[in-house]
């Protein structure tokens, strides 16, 4: 049975979430934005610290404290790809400062890049060697490295120094646990709670030791007591459910996990360990939906495919059982087990020649594993281990006290833009520049992609305007134009794509008809394709006019690759225009065609350097494309640059 030994990770984790900010004194230059930023960071409300910072920035970008604090804020929203940046940038504008070393060594450890983050905390301690939170945060790496005399050695170092908490003697404990010098442990676990008794960690701690030494009934009442400190503590709970399987009372255990899901609800973990009991227990397909689970959050896990696999062959579900035996294969194919088991299914499916040939590499493996027991190289060790590892969240989302990027976001692209006539403030909506270019009606379009700025009276009045001009001949190309998406916005489309037509037979380079004639053929395909429940599909504020009779489904023109061409005849005819190669980018998405939506919107952002959706949206593609290293960083810029969703979606897809 899988029981959690991790008591180096989740404590490391832990000392992310427990260390305080202390900002070093700065100079006058931009004080108060300094002040205000550090006053949000203080209270915990890193988006509107890092909405404060953004503007200082773009208004004083040579001030290396405000990068510092906003490299602060970013590892605040658990984006360190963000916080690195910021740091490094903060470094180059003053190399002096030992503070941001210590913070970019924060940044690069939770990225896996020890070195990087050891080098920051050597050249800290070269400006500050007296500073006793150098010495710490080299102990909590080399803790994470298991290089436990040279943690204990900087732990000491640190206590030297007098540092400041009992952290340094939860640290100098685990890293004695390590070493399985457990009365030395057990002193600085009891040690530090006697400094700080509300510091529940200190216990969690000490729970691990307990539960190594066999002593289930003291580290039943040692993580209780941790559990009365704080009764929602996602850590403490499931520390408890591994000690009441422990002592078999498998109700109360799988009452902790069912907490511990509800406060957690992408904790592989506690899934997997609910699966385990569910098994146990003859719950088969409550198991099977827990290890679905599993694997969804982490997908290569070849144990969860296994045990999966032989549970819906006891369901006698044997076509998925097939399936499960194929993946697990597929991810090991040295796997005797798996074959044996899949040799099993295949008898059941009437396949006597492919379970024969099963069960002959189940025997053909087993046999060479007994000849050579050690065979496997370092490499495969290290495979095998990656196979059945697990990632969990032990973050609070589910409770009032969760952070932001804890928060629930339905995942999904940012929308189209379209021409905006109305009027709004800078926040929803963007401008774009015509001057000098022909074929336009104004020198600066007005773009959202809001819809709920596109009201039917806003509509129904350029409708009668546009409708006095034609009528007057006025403008014939513009009038047409601007009464043709006003028509869209009322979604009276036959109308809209006539008007559409008499633009382009005006104007037959008219860039903004082909543009927006793409996007009310978009949202008409979209009512097509949800036809049976259109009416769930009117926007609350418009017109419930009958939508049926404005499709005229049978056209052929309606379809995607009609919209994607008129982007590209707008992009020919401005090859600047970067709303129609974001918008392009959003239909390719919709198509399936994910690398050239990449490329669009690759295209976006070198027009713009500051299009947060186009980031946004290429780091969801580059993430679904399992390119994650690029999706993550996309998704720190979209952050950035203040689609502060971005950082829900990285809680759940970056930095496993």
């Amino acid at each position: 049975m899988f029981t959690s030994k991790t008591p180096l990770l989740r404590f490391l984790l832990i000392l992310t979430g427990i260390l305080l900010f202390q900002a070093p004194l700065y100079p006058q230059r931009g004080m108060g934005y300094i002040q205000l930023s550090q006053t949000y960071l203080r209270n915990g409300e890193y988006v509107r610290a890092l909405e404060t910072l953004n503007f200082a920035i773009q208004t004083s970008p040579s001030t290396y404290e405000l990068y510092y604090l906003r490299g602060y804020a970013k590892y605040c929203l658990d984006d360190y790809i963000g916080a690195e940046r910021d740091y490094s940038r903060s470094i180059e504008l003053f190399p002096y400062q030992p503070d941001v070393y210590i913070g970019r060594a924060f940044a690069r450890s939770l990225q896996n890049n020890s070195t990087g983050a050891l080098d920051d905390l050597s050249i800290a301690a070269g400006i500050d060697s007296t500073n006793s939170e150098i010495w710490f945060n080299m102990a909590r790496i080399k803790l994470n490295l298991k290089k436990y005399y040279a943690c204990l050695n900087d732990c000491n170092r640190a206590i030297q120094l007098h540092y400041k908490d009992e952290n340094v003697y939860i640290l100098r404990g685990s890293a004695d646990a390590g070493l399985k010098r457990y009365d030395k442990a057990i002193a600085d676990f009891r040690k530090a709670a006697g400094i700080n008794p509300a510091n529940i960690y200190s216990y969690i701690q000490l729970v691990s030791v307990l539960m190594d030494l066999g002593k289930t009934d003291s580290a039943l009442i040692c993580v209780n007591r941790a559990i009365g400190i704080d009764s929602l503590n996602i850590y403490a709970l499931f520390d408890r459910s591994l000690v009441l399987i422990k002592k078999k009372d498998l109700g109360n255990a799988l009452s902790d996990l069912n907490k511990v899901i509800r406060l957690s609800p992408y904790n592989s973990y506690a899934y997997f360990n609910r699966a385990i009991i569910y098994a146990d227990s003859r719950m088969k397909e409550e198991a099977v939906r827990d290890f679905s689970i599993v694997i969804k959050l982490n997908p290569k896990n070849i144990i969860c495919y296994y045990y999966r696999g032989q549970l819906r062959t006891e369901l006698k579900n044997y076509r998925d059982a097939q399936d499960d035996f194929d993946k697990t294969i597929g991810l090991l194919p040295e796997y005797a087990d798996a074959y044996y088991g899949r040799y099993q299914v295949r008898i059941k499916l009437n396949d006597r020649k492919g379970a024969m040939d099963d069960y002959h590499k189940a025997m053909d493996i087993a046999r060479k594993n007994k000849l050579s027991p050690d065979s496997l190289t370092s490499e495969k060790k290290n495979y095998m281990q990656s196979l059945i590892k697990l990632s969990g969240d032990f973050e609070e989302m589910n409770t009032m006290n969760s952070k932001f990027q804890n928060q629930y976001i339905d995942i999904q692209l940012m929308p189209l833009f379209d021409v905006f006539l109305g009027k709004a403030g800078f926040d929803v909506v963007y401008l774009y520049d015509t001057y000098p270019k022909e074929h336009y009606f104004t020198d600066i379009i007005t773009l959202t992609s809001h819809d709920e700025l596109i009201s039917d009276s806003l509509c129904n009045a350029t409708v009668a305007i546009s409708s006095q001009m034609i009528d007057s001949c006025v403008d014939l190309t513009e009038s047409y134009y601007k009464r043709a998406i006003s028509y869209s916005g009322l979604r009276k489309y036959n109308l809209a794509f006539t008007d559409y037509d008499s633009t382009l037979s005006h104007d037959p380079d008219y860039t903004l008809a082909y543009f927006s004639r793409a996007i009310s053929r978009y949202e008409l395909i979209q009512l097509i394709n949800s036809i049976d429940n259109y009416q769930n599909q009117i926007t609350i504020g418009k017109s419930n006019s009958p939508i049926r009779e404005q499709i005229n489904a049978g056209k052929p023109e309606h379809t995607y690759d009609t919209v994607i061409f008129d982007y590209t005849r707008a992009i020919s005819l401005d090859t600047g225009f970067y709303f129609a190669y974001y918008n392009r980018g959003v239909v390719y998405c919709k198509m399936g065609e994910y690398h050239k939506a990449i490329d669009d919107f690759t295209k976006t952002v070198s027009l713009r350097p500051r299009f947060a959706e186009a980031f946004y949206n290429r780091g969801l593609i580059r993430i679904l494309l399992s390119e994650n290293e690029n999706g993550c960083e996309d998704l720190s810029h979209a952050g950035e640059l203040g689609i502060t969703d971005a950082y829900k979606v990285m809680k759940r897809y970056c930095y496993k």
